[in-house]
């Protein structure tokens, strides 16, 4: 028998217990993550690009629930399973993303707009495989931008904006040098920074580690931030998302805390990057996440 579960709050997808008739329980391991409730509603909290998304409509179902055992969960809408833009059946491997995944469902009001379901676009995303990637591909694809790291790149625009950037950003390349056992240093001007292959190749041994979900992940908050080193740092937990997202704007918010900035639109730009790198960071850490099983005595 499939488990079903309706969910009603944000609070679900990380206070959960699921029993399985009556000798055993299923509980997920990491989900009390301090900042993950707070990930989860920067996640989807204003309108973002599409990615491999459907046109929005109107809501046409009236619960969700997730169902699944053996490590494959569905989400189920009324009594329609969901279905990815190809028509496949949207199967997760682990149980918290699927429980997120069904809540970005269930706050949904009156019209279903995709570009707010950042855990169901990415999941999307690995299932169908639109571009017939494979998880080489996927990281190859996330080291290109490594060159032009936003945390490489110092233009040279005066004393004051060169020491910030060095006193925010020279402790987080600190520790991705020393994690990495590397020697990167910034790079003034346009040209990339100088990356040597064996350091390249040891943080794509790192990427390669996570399976295709979580790749997917880091492939989706680099493109966020333009960084690869401030996605590593936070999928570490060595910064927050909300500093991740701080650090890598950091010349914007010079610039504005001196001319100010454009009503509206600087916070909306800001606010859409903070939602997807949230989103980001928590497909990586449901598909890092363990399950534990425990059996009651008989």
């Amino acid at each position: 028998m499939f488990n079903r579960r309706v969910l009603s709050s944000h609070r679900d997808v990380f206070d959960l217990e699921v029993k399985r008739g009556g000798d055993g329980s299923h509980t997920m391991r990491g989900l009390w993550w301090p900042v993950a409730h707070q990930l989860l509603k920067q996640a989807a909290t204003v309108t973002l690009p599409r990615r491999f998304l459907p046109e929005a409509r109107r809501r046409f179902y009236k619960n969700v629930t997730v169902a699944g055992n053996g490590g494959i969960y569905e989400v189920n809408l009324d009594l329609h399973k969901l279905k990815t833009p190809k028509g496949h059946t949207l199967q997760i491997p682990n149980y918290g993303l699927a429980l997120a995944v069904a809540q970005e469902w269930a706050v949904t009001k009156d019209k279903i707009v995709p570009s707010l379901m950042h855990l169901t676009g990415l999941s999307y995303t690995v299932i169908d495989n639109p571009n017939h990637e494979t998880k080489w591909d996927t990281v190859h694809k996330t080291l290109e931008y490594l060159d032009t790291d936003t945390l490489l790149f110092r233009e040279d625009q005066g004393e004051e904006l060169n020491t910030l950037q060095a006193k925010e950003w020279g402790p987080i390349l600190e520790w991705f040098n020393k994690k990495f056992d590397a020697d990167i240093k910034p790079c003034p001007g346009l040209f990339g920074a100088d990356i040597p292959d064996p350091v390249r190749e040891t943080i794509r041994r790192y990427l390669l580690s996570y399976d295709m979900w979580a790749v997917n992940g880091f492939l989706y908050g680099v493109e966020a931030l333009k960084s690869v080193i401030l996605t590593i740092a936070a999928a570490e937990r060595k910064i927050t998302a909300e500093k991740a997202s701080f650090l890598s704007r950091l010349e914007l918010e010079y610039q504005t805390s001196r001319w100010g900035s454009v009503e509206w639109a600087h916070d909306l730009d800001k606010q859409e990057v903070l939602a997807r790198f949230s989103a980001a960071l928590l497909f990586i850490h449901f598909n890092t996440w363990q399950a534990t099983t425990k059996h009651k005595s008989k």
